[in-house]
């Protein structure tokens, strides 16, 4: 019987006990590799936070360096919560803007996203044309509605109402957040387009021959099997949609400066007016934080629906 080489006899020994064999385990090479991009991550995330964290407990006013900085603790998140009344407006504000902006850009893209699931000529041109919106930045988006469309002289919609024989209509003035709502849907509902049409073309072609052939017309096969299955694409839609119209910013900077008033003065809009017209750092510290905890509470709150929406799915 011949004996084993050293090298065949060193791979087939038991690596040794404790912290050595920690060392040359794969858990431990896959955390070196990821270590620099999560150091990395974290630096260019959480410190930003944690420096408006602490600027928010102070009272910081660039135009009042005699002040210095004062340390007043949690006085800044007082004031907003209870004295300030622009920014209990401005919370409400950001709540109506965002769920009908959320609402319509969803009814729009079921829509557009039933539409392009069907077979037709050119459908890849059309599919590709309908995305085009979501990749136009805001400012431009604003600036384009707001001078083409809703402009109350040479304005495509008031040339179409006055056409009509209806009364011509300054949108941004009378109607502010409306005109607002009108220009984030045009551009976010390419979005959810993209999310149900993934859903719809999820939908097996044998689950609607069946229903078909029970005897189910197209309002029956839409109310009983797409909208029932399209579920978690609807909730995923949401959830991501909240999250990034929370921070709607361009559209109200270009086209009503948070006005007439307050009228279309959301939470991000506020922040930026507290800091660049008042130029105080700690109050607008703290209503960053504050607006922070506020989109943190709503996606969680989204979160927890969803993981139970797809839990119901899956025990179904």
């Amino acid at each position: 019987m011949t004996a084993r080489s050293p090298s065949i006899a060193a791979s087939t020994s038991p690596l040794p006990a404790g912290r050595w064999a920690f060392l040359r385990s794969q858990r431990l090479t896959s955390i070196a590799l990821l270590l620099p991009a999560l150091v990395y991550l974290a630096a260019m995330t959480q410190a930003p936070f944690l420096l408006t964290l602490w600027y928010s407990f102070h009272n910081w006013i660039l135009t009042s360096p005699e002040l210095g900085h004062r340390w007043i603790a949690l006085d800044n998140f007082r004031y907003e919560l209870t004295e300030d009344p622009i920014f209990r407006t401005a919370i409400l504000n950001t709540l109506e803007i965002t769920a009908a902006i959320v609402g319509g850009a969803l009814v729009l893209g079921l829509g557009f996203a039933l539409l392009l699931n069907r077979s037709f000529p050119f459908r890849g041109v059309a599919r590709s044309l309908m995305i085009a919106p979501f990749f136009v930045m805001p400012t431009v988006n604003a600036v384009v509605q707001k001078n083409l469309f809703l402009n109350p002289i040479f304005g495509l919609v008031n040339w179409v109402s006055t056409s009509l024989g209806l009364a011509r209509v300054d949108w941004l003035a009378v109607h502010p957040k409306l005109a607002i709502v009108s220009m984030a849907v045009w551009q976010w509902a390419p979005f959810m387009m993209l999310i149900l049409l993934a859903g719809l073309q999820g939908i097996s072609d044998e689950v609607r021959e069946a229903a078909r052939i029970d005897g189910a017309g197209p309002l029956t096969e839409f109310r009983r099997i797409t909208l029932p299955l399209l579920g978690p694409y609807f909730e995923l839609a949401v959830l991501l949609g909240m999250i990034y119209i929370l921070q709607l910013f361009g559209e109200i900077f270009v086209a009503t400066q948070g006005g007439p008033g307050t009228e279309t003065t959301t939470i991000p809009y506020y922040v930026y007016q507290t800091i660049s017209q008042a130029n105080d750092v700690g109050t607008s510290s703290a209503q960053g934080v504050l607006a922070i905890v506020f989109s943190s509470i709503i996606a969680a709150l989204l979160l927890r629906l969803l993981t139970r929406t797809f839990r119901r799915g899956l025990t179904a």
